[in-house]
């Protein structure tokens, strides 16, 4: 049976992303994964790369493909699209997520990523990463769009029934945001993740929690809106 692994991460606070690195290097391949990060590019993104790749290499992982779109914003899909058909491991970065949002969770990329994470290939997604990654994507105000509604998107679709927010610790207006999507979009499932968390899901199920700091919404009325939430670890 084929295993479908999907790591959902926070945010970049302590040691998480080499946590992470420590089971998504072994499920990619270890000293034979090839990994395909995907990067919202922009200034300076270069200087970025580091933080992903160092704690791939401490776990024998040392062959890696940036997808990274040009300077005028876009992709050059046949290097993008091949780098994706012979990754054994999808890595999507953090940033702005409505660039990630248009980048990855469009034709083609979006039903490539499906189709390599079905096959079995793991994938993980880190903030903008993570929220793009269920059926349902919060596109929501951000420090240099405060006054931008929150939006309602078709996400990756790697799960579905599932509301992601991130960054969860990292102030009071995450749950607010959780639970009004979850409402908009009809959902009765949230995750909420923290700075220094991730959630693993294989098969679509929460299977555990790596570092601390993720909460599980339900909702149990929509107009309503009334819920209960609970700290999973």
């Amino acid at each position: 049976m084929v295993q479908r692994r999907l790591f959902l991460i926070g945010g970049t606070e302590g040691d998480i992303l080499d946590v992470v690195a420590e089971e998504f290097v072994p499920a990619a391949g270890r000293r034979a994964a090839r990994i395909a990060l995907l990067m919202a590019g922009g200034e300076g993104w270069a200087r970025y790369v580091p933080r992903y790749v160092e704690p791939w290499r401490k776990y024998g992982a040392t062959q890696h493909s940036i997808v990274v779109p040009g300077d005028d914003g876009t992709l050059d899909l046949p290097s993008a699209l091949s780098a994706l058909e012979d990754a054994t491991g999808i890595f999507i970065a953090g940033g702005r997520t409505a660039i990630y949002h248009a980048l990855y969770a469009s034709e083609p990329v979006r039903s490539l990523i499906r189709e390599r994470h079905a096959a079995g290939v793991p994938v993980a997604g880190l903030s903008a990463g993570a929220l793009i990654s269920p059926e349902v994507c919060l596109l929501r105000p951000t420090p240099k769009n405060p006054d931008q509604e929150l939006r309602i998107d078709d996400g990756l679709g790697l799960i579905s029934g599932l509301v992601v927010e991130v960054h969860f610790d990292d102030g009071p207006g995450t749950l607010p945001t959780l639970l009004e999507g979850m409402c908009r979009s009809r959902t009765t499932r949230g995750l909420g993740i923290g700075m220094s968390a991730c959630a693993v899901l294989e098969g679509g199920q929460l299977a555990r929690v790596l570092g601390r700091g993720v909460h599980s919404v339900t909702m149990s009325d929509f107009d309503e809106r009334r819920y209960t939430i609970v700290q999973v670890a």
